[in-house]
């Protein structure tokens, strides 16, 4: 049996995805039905800090990111594993809302500041998180347009 060898960015965009998933199962999903406990595991804003819109908004988002963003990075997962064509529109798609979503996090920080009842600062942990998540995407879909077949081979 011949052992394929990948190329590193099909490693480094499946852990991208993999991490993603973690990331986003507890945070994002967990706070839909349990906003306390993704508070206490440091992955969502306290109502202290952000008030009960700012609660309602990441709920929102929650929402938006377990029935979209989700299944587009398991999809994408499994396709790219599996060397399937429509993987790289699915992984073009997780890239865009990963750019978009980190770049909308950056501005809403920024239009919060001064809202009523928001008083949270983010440390610096949670910057390297949204710049990651920016490079990643934007590099990702870069990635896509021009190499992206390297994914499937």
């Amino acid at each position: 049996m011949i052992k394929e060898k990948r190329y590193i960015s099909f490693w480094v965009i499946e852990v991208f995805l993999i991490a993603s998933l973690f990331l986003l199962l507890l945070g994002q999903t967990t706070a839909i039905f349990n906003y306390d406990f993704a508070v206490s595991l440091g992955l969502q804003e306290s109502v202290e800090d952000v008030g009960e819109f700012g609660v309602q908004l990441n709920r929102a988002f929650g929402v938006g990111d377990t029935i979209i963003y989700i299944p587009l990075i398991i999809s994408s997962m499994i396709g790219l594993l599996l060397k399937k064509n429509w993987a790289l529109i699915t992984t073009a798609a997780v890239m865009g809302i990963s750019a978009y979503w980190a770049t909308t996090s950056v501005f809403l920080l920024e239009f919060f500041i001064g809202v009523p009842n928001y008083n949270f600062i983010p440390d610096i942990s949670y910057w390297l998180v949204i710049a990651m998540y920016i490079i990643s995407g934007v590099w990702g879909l870069f990635y896509l347009i021009l190499r992206g077949n390297r994914l499937l081979v």
